[in-house]
């Protein structure tokens, strides 16, 4: 094996899940580049071992004909236990050992993951919509004409919110959702794509707007300078905005372990420092509310890991044959190796948008529930989670 050989084998396995700041957190772009990428290091490997093979169909073709392809040298077998290490889920038996085949055939499960984010990539233009609860003891809270602009991990939650407005005292909440998968999500991504700016300058054009909800990706999109181009032409159109950042979990919580969960605060904490502070000194006048709505998902696979969330099993089937019915069941979180949260996360992290939009308090609220999961007390688990999230805008109390 050449040196070219082994630095492919060394750095295109471990990059699928690296990455600088909070960029794990999100499903990337970079999909569709990483399952390439697998064939580009597995074909050179094949080639070292056994001799020039033109073309990816006949790394197939010597799958299936030459059984000493799974029985590689001592050095091959070690770069295959390292890509292991990192994937453990491509070891399709089980046994420990991550054969050439069971690294192709993930290869081709990883391009299929990818197709199916393709297909959802680009959304559809919709209308504003608003929906209104009614007046209780407490009268009624106007609500915000808003834009929200994010990703994947982000667009459920703007939708659900939709959803669960009419169970509350907020009236005339009117919704705007500007989406696009992965890195396309984030601020900068935003702005860089001619359809997806049109579509949020032109809604903010009309100077009715007076919210505006971005999300996250990473520090090289989702830096004060990107915010800040939406932010001001959004300000020109009309100075009495809010803001409010939205940063979800994650990416793969299945795979997240307890230390890891641990650090989520503290990260947190470098964010807010990093970013909404600085957001805050540049627009004195405005409000720019942070709501870290991962720590939901961060509490719900806490829940599960302690068998405490009635009807889930899982955060994700290990068992991938059956996903599909544990998915249709809401007997997992998660709906994917990416990370998507199902129904059950979605309307969680709405709950935890309108108290910090709102300050709605959920105790007075009706109890939200997900059809099939009538025992998960959501409102209380929101309002478990919203007291870690309420002293990042302690600031804006009673304004």
């Amino acid at each position: 094996m050449n040196d070219e050989t082994t630095e492919a084998v060394r750095t295109v396995w471990p990059r699928w899940w690296q990455g600088g700041g909070f960029r794990n957190s999100f499903p990337a772009t970079g999909f569709a580049t990483e399952a390439s990428s697998l064939t580009t290091m597995i074909y050179p490997v094949f080639r070292s071992v056994v001799g020039p093979i033109h073309g990816l169909l006949m790394i197939g073709l010597w799958f299936g004909a030459m059984p000493c392809v799974a029985a590689p040298g001592a050095e091959r077998n070690e770069r295959l236990q390292q890509a292991l290490e990192k994937y453990p889920e491509a070891d399709a038996n089980g046994d420990g050992i991550l054969t050439p085949r069971e690294a192709l055939n993930y290869r081709a499960q990883l391009e299929q993951e990818r197709a199916g984010a393709r297909q959802g990539r680009v959304r559809k233009q919709r209308e504003p919509k608003t929906v209104s609860g009614q007046a209780d003891d407490d009268g009624e809270v106007q609500g915000f004409n808003g834009l929200y602009m994010g990703h994947s991990f982000f667009r459920p939650a703007a939708f659900e919110l939709l959803d669960v407005i009419p169970a509350t005292n907020v009236v005339n909440h009117t919704g705007y959702i500007v989406s696009q998968g992965g890195q396309g999500g984030s601020p900068a991504s935003l702005w860089a794509h001619p359809e997806n700016r049109r579509k949020g300058r032109d809604h903010l054009d009309s100077g009715k707007v007076d919210l505006l909800v971005m999300t996250y990706y990473s520090p090289e999109d989702s830096a004060v300078e990107h915010y800040a181009r939406w932010f001001d032409h959004a300000l020109g159109k009309n100075p009495d905005m809010t803001f409010m950042i939205a940063v979800p979990w994650g990416k793969a919580p299945h795979k997240t372990g307890p230390q890891e969960w641990a650090g989520v605060e503290k990260r947190l904490e470098t964010m807010f420092d990093s970013l909404i502070q600085p957001l805050r000194d540049k627009y004195p006048e405005n409000r720019v509310l942070f709501c870290p709505y991962g720590l939901g998902m961060r509490e719900l696979v806490e829940r599960v890991h302690e068998g405490d969330l009635l009807g889930v099993k899982h955060v994700l089937d290990p068992d991938r044959a059956r996903r599909p019915t544990s998915k249709l069941k809401k007997e997992q979180l998660v709906n994917d190796e990416t990370g998507h949260g199902g129904e059950l996360v979605a309307r969680l992290s709405a709950l935890l948008w309108l108290q910090a939009l709102y300050g709605c308090d959920l105790s007075k609220m009706e109890g939200q529930t997900v059809e099939g999961l009538p025992d998960i007390p959501l409102n209380e688990i929101a309002v478990k989670v919203g007291k870690k999230i309420d002293p990042y805008n302690a600031v804006y109390e009673g304004k």
